[in-house]
């Protein structure tokens, strides 16, 4: 029997037909404008083959007009929308680390999710996901303190947020603590040290299209990676891939992340289906 799965007032990219062998969601980042030089006429094309998108909130990136047909247009491709919050530093497009207080951080993650979840319900939608950009991102692997400050704000909003954020220890200890919804993530095309962590200093640095593939057969066959010296790196529970919009050929790639998996998966329709509610 096939079953309609609808969460958060928006339909999944497909009908869920069933137990799958893979739950996966493949997110992208969705409207920040340095990544439109790279999207050119495929912004569209690659919302067909992810299941989920991240838009920026109107204080790192994008204006509230633009993010409400953001939303719109994710709607129409089925994709569930999620909150890509940042430091507020428009000058640096997020990507630096700013010396606030954990108070200010809170109050700006407030902003950010308050304003954003008011434009969801323009199209009658409700938030998802959020996952931090930039080096907000980047606290999940070096800052525990400051990373734990995101996610216990995220918590007392809305306890059913899930939060995408980097494999590793630090997201782990997070979700135990909190008990916020951790979807940790692989970055697909990225390499990864020795202890399965994100390689920060070559993060600018993308494997050719080959490389993410046979990342993505890999984690699938044996949930591992292979480590920038070599060795496979073990990782249970990747609920989501990561595909950058700035990869060449980029919905192209996605494409074949799609067939690859069979059907990507939402992440609350993972929680539903890893229920065996299907």
């Amino acid at each position: 029997m096939t079953k309609t799965l609808k969460t958060f007032n928006t339909a999944d990219k497909v009908l869920l037909k069933g137990p799958l062998k893979h739950y996966i969601d493949i997110n992208t980042d969705y409207g920040q404008s340095q990544d439109k030089t790279f999207f050119q006429n495929e912004n569209e094309t690659l919302l067909d083959y992810v299941s989920s998108v991240n838009i920026p909130c109107c204080v790192h990136d994008g204006n509230p007009l633009e993010v409400k047909q953001l939303i719109a247009n994710a709607k129409a491709h089925h994709c569930v929308v999620g909150a890509h919050i940042a430091y507020p530093d428009p000058v640096n497009y997020g990507y630096t680390v700013m010396d606030i207080s954990n108070e200010e951080l809170a109050a700006w993650i407030q902003v950010q999710i308050g304003a954003f979840t008011s434009l969801l319900k323009t199209e009658e939608l409700e938030l998802a996901h959020v996952r931090p950009h930039g080096a907000l991102y980047g606290l999940f692997l070096t800052d525990y303190e400051k990373a734990k400050q995101v996610a216990q704000t995220l918590f007392d909003m809305n306890p059913w947020l899930f939060l995408i954020a980097p494999a590793g220890p630090i997201l782990q200890r997070i979700s135990e603590e909190v008990g916020i919804k951790a979807a940790p993530e692989i970055y697909l095309g990225k390499r990864y040290n020795a202890e399965g962590l994100l390689l920060e200093e070559q993060f600018h640095e993308n494997l050719n299209t080959q490389g993410l593939l046979d990342q993505a057969k890999q984690l699938l066959k044996e949930k591992t990676l292979t480590s920038v010296d070599g060795k496979p790196v073990h990782y249970d529970h990747i609920k989501t891939w990561h595909i950058s919009p700035r990869l060449d050929e980029a919905s192209s790639v996605a494409k074949k992340l799609y067939e690859l998996v069979g059907q990507p998966v939402s992440l609350p329709g993972i929680s539903v289906g890893e229920s065996g509610w299907l």
